[in-house]
């Protein structure tokens, strides 16, 4: 039976129980009865797993198609109860310059003609992603909602989406990334780094 004032959120505690190694029962079940300041202990990409975060990754070729672009789509499906957060994202073009957009659907139900794979970027997480990746060979790519643009980047020039932790693109359920380039029937490279993990209660709508 849940006692006052006790914290909902249960991967606090198991993160703090697995970083430290504690045994027993929960270190921090109830929140303090005043306002506390803590400077938190730095810690980095080592430890996302401890937090409940997965880390997957993905390059791919998305080849050039007559009268269509090449691109590459990231769908977090409805219902998936996993939120994504996209924290490197990279797009090269292949012989002709051509440029780039990244756009932000919501509501967007339908993938790519090709299945992509991701590679999970941690041994001690889960094998694959929830997180749908298609890219293009044939057929029309959803266009609008740009959030990114880059207008004309010469052959084999990489093009950094995310330079910051502030430029970082979350993926809820129902959201999905498309990177496309902007010239049809031209080769594009494009690159991917993302971690997820499941919504606690609270966050769930």
């Amino acid at each position: 039976m849940a006692v006052y004032n006790e914290i909902g959120i249960g991967r606090w505690n198991r993160f703090i129980q697995k970083l430290t190694d504690i045994k027993g029962s929960p270190p921090a079940r109830q929140l303090a009865s005043e306002i506390v300041f803590q400077h938190p202990i730095f810690h980095g990409a080592e430890n996302r797993y401890l937090e409940s975060w997965d880390l997957f990754g993905l390059s791919t070729t998305s080849f050039q198609v007559i009268g269509q672009n090449s691109g590459v789509q990231f769908r977090n499906p409805v219902g998936s109860n996993v939120i994504a957060v996209f924290q490197k994202i990279t797009m090269s073009a292949g012989a002709s310059a051509i440029g780039f957009t990244v756009e932000y659907q919501l509501g967007l139900n339908v993938d790519l003609n090709v299945l992509n794979v991701s590679v999970p970027m941690e041994n001690r997480s889960r094998s694959s992603s929830t997180v749908i990746v298609s890219s293009n060979s044939a057929g029309a790519i959803a266009s609008g909602n740009n959030i990114f643009t880059a207008p004309s980047n010469p052959s084999t020039v990489l093009v950094e989406v995310i330079q910051d932790t502030l430029h970082e693109i979350v993926l809820p359920p129902g959201a999905t990334l498309v990177l496309s380039g902007q010239t049809v029937n031209t080769a594009a490279f494009f690159s991917a780094w993302w971690r997820e993990r499941f919504l606690e209660p609270a966050e769930r709508k």
